[in-house]
């Protein structure tokens, strides 16, 4: 009976040692990987999916407004975007890029920041900030073009551009994630932060 709970006291050891083994060589192999799936999606493929058929992407038959309302993550946005009046525009026929902050980044922003956009024109002016009328096109394949681009949003003021060495996308101070969603008028573009519009 010893012998036999020495045994399977053996195998136990031998199974966990193999199981931490496959664990660290897959944290390896992932940490190896994470520069090779920032470059899989070349840095326009964020605000031009559709034009990379080649490339893995979120497609949606619905309009922008119908898929910030059924993803949670956006459940902030979609409030605020309601409350300022913009919904409807974001059912509308036409072509929309905007710039889609988390559930996260609304809640990061800092007591006073929220309180200035919690007044209705404040925070009119600063969802209007992350919305873009038409396509953000690039003409050329690689990121030169991008890197350095002010896009001019439906508030009246830029957002500029910026792509690093390993292809990572910011739209001022904020990260823009793959991949991006389009949708029957446009494009989602997931960031991380909420733009805030110059001086505000």
């Amino acid at each position: 009976m010893l012998n036999q709970n020495r045994l399977n006291a053996l195998i136990t050891k031998r199974s966990f040692r193999k199981l931490a083994y496959a664990v660290g060589i897959a944290g390896v192999s992932t940490l190896i990987s994470v520069p090779v799936l920032a470059r899989f999606y070349p840095p326009r493929a964020l605000f031009q999916p559709s034009a990379h058929l080649a490339y893995p992407y979120r497609n949606s038959e619905k309009d922008i407004a119908d898929n910030l309302a059924q993803n949670s993550k956006f459940a902030n946005l979609f409030d605020e975007l309601k409350q300022a009046g913009l919904l409807k525009t974001l059912k509308q026929p036409g072509y929309f890029t905007i710039f889609a902050p988390t559930n996260e980044a609304f809640n990061t922003l800092p007591k006073d920041v929220f309180e200035r956009y919690s007044q209705p024109q404040n925070r009119l002016r600063v969802l209007k900030y992350h919305l873009v009328s038409g396509p953000i096109d690039s003409k050329e394949a690689d990121a030169k073009d991008l890197n350095g681009k002010a896009i001019t949003t439906v508030e009246g003021d830029q957002v500029k551009i910026t792509v690093d060495p390993e292809g990572t996308v910011k739209l001022n101070n904020a990260i823009g994630k793959h991949p991006s969603i389009r949708t029957k008028n446009g494009v989602i573009i997931e960031v991380d932060k909420v733009l805030l519009p110059p001086g505000f």
